[in-house]
């Protein structure tokens, strides 16, 4: 049997793996908070792509073409460098890995490129379910870039399409530049991301003094509520965002101490729960807003 042949009778199982696969992925990195660029992006691998590969002897097909290790393809952006190694990780306990991964990463001199891939199959008593049970021996590869990884891999596979090696000379000093530069965004970015969790760990764990000096966001408003509260306010995270945003924009409160002032110890808070302490909360800041329009008008 030819290899097209093959490939005709075992693609439609295979893309049926692949979509199980991609599901089950995308269940994983969401329960474990992972954030990605944008959605999932799952292939299987082309009769054209193959023969492709085979005809540019990047691939040598000796018995089957369930040989290739791509066959199924899935591919992971994410936006932080940080979680890469953590991904890895994690689909290496999740499923059976199939090679060092590390080892696949393209060598310096090449432009850039440093997707980590994996090679994976199931684990054997996955096959004991109906959903996995035809996909005992099958592998996928998965590809593991950045955001900027991922702009340069496809941005060069359009321009060379995999021939690297027939770039002039003279053009490799702007590619070089160009890899550089996306590198240092990965490396900007994760910074970025850094010192935004480090200030935000500072507005949790700083001494509320500290606190008062800060502009109101949504994280320094939810200490004041906490503080003046002792504990009471109970909103999370979202329901905070959104009420700190209209206090701000309806009260044009912008920093923590001008708030504290107003609110702090003119609430008796015996036998107060979460929702009536905010709401007098807000009836302080009308009254206040209210009180601050009058006098505008008198001047007037």
């Amino acid at each position: 049997m030819t290899f097209e042949k093959e490939y005709s009778t075992i693609i439609d199982d295979y893309k049926d793996f692949l979509n199980e696969f991609k599901r089950i992925i995308e269940k994983i990195l969401v329960r474990h908070n992972i954030p990605t660029a944008f959605g999932i992006y799952g292939r299987a691998k082309t009769l054209d792509s193959i023969n492709e590969k085979i005809m540019s002897d990047r691939f040598e097909i000796k018995k089957s073409v369930t040989e290739l290790n791509d066959l199924v393809g899935i591919r992971i952006v994410l936006l932080f460098p940080e979680f890469k190694e953590k991904v890895v990780e994690i689909l290496s306990k999740e499923f059976k890995l199939l090679n060092d991964p590390y080892k696949s990463i393209q060598s310096p001199d090449k432009f850039g490129y440093s997707s980590i891939h994996l090679i994976i199959a199931i684990k054997d008593e996955w096959t004991k379910t109906p959903d996995w049970e035809n996909h005992k021996n099958k592998k996928a590869e998965i590809q593991i870039r950045t955001l900027s990884e991922h702009i340069w891999a496809e941005t060069s596979h359009s321009l060379f399409y995999k021939r690297e090696e027939n770039i002039p000379n003279i053009l490799n000093r702007d590619l070089f530049r160009l890899s550089a530069l996306l590198e240092v965004v990965d490396e900007k970015l994760q910074n970025l991301k850094d010192k935004i969790e480090e200030h935000f760990n500072f507005i949790l764990e700083a001494p509320y003094e500290e606190i008062l000096n800060q502009d109101l966001n949504s994280e320094t408003f939810k200490r004041v509520m906490l503080q003046n509260s002792k504990g009471i306010y109970s909103l999370n995270d979202y329901k905070n965002k959104v009420l700190s945003s209209k206090i701000e924009k309806d009260y044009n409160i912008l920093n923590v101490k001008f708030l504290d002032n107003l609110i702090a110890n003119k609430i008796d808070l015996t036998d107060l729960d979460s929702d009536t302490y905010i709401r007098k909360v807000i009836e302080i800041l009308d009254a206040d807003k209210l009180n601050y329009d009058n006098k505008i008008e008198e001047k007037i």
